[in-house]
């Protein structure tokens, strides 16, 4: 059956011709012998067709700007969740079995028909004492249907290694197994509860982001209750307009979130496309967004935080040599790539974008032409920080949508600038140790410590 399975979906992939943009030489297995136009798009609808865990690899794929072409990641980027609703009776028999008594204080209220209907979901509304809420519920079936073709999935990983000789760097059985994490977290949404619940402490006492406090008594595994969220769709215009919300305002907002969740929580909502975020309707002078599921979070390492923030510092600067040491020095390139040839490559793919004024670059896309320009030298980017990246495009792309003169750098660089201050200073490394509860001043005490007796016995001055 899984092997009937795998044959199934590698013919279906293999005829849309995506396999003759990523290899590099001729195969009569992967490629097609004819030329296939619109490969790009013809993937992408297989992948829908092929149903949920392709529609979540897909867009999984879509942040690994690093192994793809641009062209495949940006169609990718286009993978819709959207899915024809689950018969009622079986949505109902779900709630019934996860929430047991406590199923008719849903029931009673519930509609029929879904708000909103995903490859891995359904919304429902309903009332209770007397507010309306939202119930998400797991298709039915869903988990075979994953644990079937993942297994499909690990074993062409297991055989596609000798197709990817040319590509040292890629693991294929890691990627999927990676995806296989990630997806295994979104079915289980009790995940998504705990993600939501830590933003909601972390924008607390922030006027950027309202977050829907989850109601934890009705959450399971495949249940998921909140209040109903009444906002405004962020890339409706024309509702925004209708109801004089600040656009220019509420775009900037959206760069300070981005850049809080990630400098300042270093825990960022991954999943922030149109359908996610909403613009809350009260304060329309002083407006704030509205962010749903959150099954997709992530986080950087405190390297990687340092990392972003220096290139980001590095780009402003125009300071290419700097940006080829610290893309070595990180590993994003083959580590035996000389500064210099790297430099030049770097220089002739950005400098003449960023000769105009930054208020006119859109930070994600530059990403993307340097991921582009690297890929010649064995590109390869940690995980975490691929996620951020499509997580800033989303937003980006999105702000520039709400306010076409969004000025990403210009909010942006005082910020990093203050954070590297903070950060950085003998106070900031004070309130790091404090908060490590002192593992790391332990550790550097007695790394002292045994300096100060290797010397002492050195000299001969150890009593």
């Amino acid at each position: 059956m899984r092997i009937l399975r795998l044959f199934y979906i590698f013919f279906s992939i293999r005829n849309t011709g995506i396999f003759n943009k990523l290899t590099p030489s001729f195969n009569p297995l992967l490629n097609t012998f004819v030329k296939v136009n619109d490969s790009e798009k013809k993937f992408r609808i297989t992948l829908e067709h092929l149903g949920p865990v392709f529609i979540k690899l897909g867009q999984l794929l879509s942040t690994r700007t690093d192994l793809f072409d641009r062209s495949v990641t940006q169609e990718l980027n286009k993978l819709t969740d959207s899915c024809a609703p689950v018969d009622f009776e079986s949505i109902k028999e779900t709630i019934e079995t996860q929430l047991l008594s406590k199923a008719e204080k849903i029931l009673t209220t519930i509609e029929d028909k879904p708000l909103a209907s995903a490859s891995l979901a359904q919304v429902h509304k309903f009332k209770f004492g007397g507010k309306d809420f939202v119930i998400k519920v797991q298709r039915p079936g869903l988990e075979d249907l994953v644990k079937r073709d993942l297994d499909a999935l690990k074993l062409a990983a297991r055989y596609s290694a000798f197709f990817l000789k040319h590509y040292p760097r890629i693991k294929p059985f890691e990627l999927i197994e990676q995806y296989e994490n990630v997806i295994l977290q979104e079915l289980d949404f009790r995940i998504e509860a705990a993600n939501s619940n830590k933003t909601h402490e972390n924008f607390k006492s922030s006027s950027y982001l309202e977050i829907p406090k989850i109601a934890d008594d009705f959450t399971t595994r495949k249940i998921l209750v909140m209040p109903f969220i009444d906002g405004i769709p962020v890339t409706n215009i024309s509702s925004l307009i209708k109801y004089g919300i600040n656009k220019k305002q509420l775009a900037e907002v959206g760069v300070r979130i981005f850049l809080k969740q990630v400098f300042e929580d270093n825990f960022f909502h991954a999943d922030m496309h149109p359908g996610n975020i909403f613009a809350a309707k009260t304060d329309p002078e002083n407006p704030h967004y509205i962010a749903v599921d959150y099954a997709i979070c992530g986080s950087l390492t405190e390297s990687n935080q340092i990392l972003l923030a220096q290139m980001i510092s590095s780009l402003v600067e125009q300071d290419f040599y700097t940006l080829a040491q610290l893309f070595i020095y990180a590993e994003w390139v083959d580590k035996k790539t000389k500064t210099e040839e790297l430099e030049k490559v770097l220089r002739a793919n950005c400098e003449q974008l960023l000769n105009q004024p930054l208020s006119k670059i859109l930070f994600g896309e530059l990403l993307l032409d340097l991921f582009d320009a690297m890929r010649p030298f064995n590109l390869f980017i940690d995980d975490d920080l691929l996620l951020l990246v499509k997580t800033l495009i989303h937003i980006e792309g999105m702000g520039r949508q709400i306010y076409p003169d969004l000025d990403f750098w210009g909010i942006a660089s005082p910020f990093l600038h203050d954070w590297f201050k903070e950060k950085y200073s003998v106070k900031g490394l004070v309130k790091y140790l404090v908060s490590k509860k002192h593992i790391l001043t332990y550790m550097i005490v007695k790394k002292i410590e045994e300096t100060q007796d290797m010397y002492s016995e050195f000299y001969g001055e150890k009593s």
